[in-house]
């Protein structure tokens, strides 16, 4: 598989100072808590991604991903896309809105970092195959976010126990 795919960097620490980090709430499904995506936690409302101002972490994952993280105890989960093409065809500033001729084989995967250091705890692959549907050439085929059953090792769709529970 060609891993020269657009790299995606995930910024969990937009939202989190490390005074916050210790203390933010669970977010287990897309838009947090009952789905209000409004967070108890006071958070910034300012940050620089370029001088990391507001920034706990950057962790760089390969392929493409549009899902929202989701957070649970010392987790983070997100999803990702990886396609086998030279040219991912991705370019979220482009003006066509033509869906992306990339019909090339992808290997979707589910990924948990820590939440405070952003460390790569452990990857797993869901599905391997070539996309059913053609993307918008500003989205990804990792657009589904991801949710957690609560138990603090489980998270996306586990497809057996000893996918439940990786070692």
């Amino acid at each position: 598989m060609n891993m020269r795919a657009a790299t995606f960097v995930l910024a969990a620490g937009l939202a989190l100072r490390p005074g916050v980090v210790a203390h933010a709430q669970n977010w287990p499904t897309f838009r947090g808590p009952n789905g209000s995506g409004i967070a108890t936690t006071p958070l910034p409302t300012a940050w620089d991604g370029e001088k990391s101002s507001n920034i706990l972490w950057k962790t760089p994952l390969p392929g493409l991903g549009h899902s929202s993280p989701v957070v649970w105890g010392d987790r983070v989960f997100v999803t990702l896309a990886i396609s086998s093409a030279d040219n991912p065809n991705h370019n979220p500033k482009d003006a066509d809105i033509e869906p992306s001729q990339d019909q090339s084989r992808h290997e979707w995967r589910v990924v948990s970092l820590d939440k405070r250091s952003g460390q790569i705890l452990w990857s797993r692959t869901a599905h391997t195959g070539v996309p059913r549907v053609r993307r918008h050439v500003k989205a990804t085929q990792a657009n589904a976010t991801p949710v957690t059953d609560k138990l603090p090792r489980t998270a996306g769709v586990p497809t057996s126990p000893a996918a439940r529970h990786p070692e």
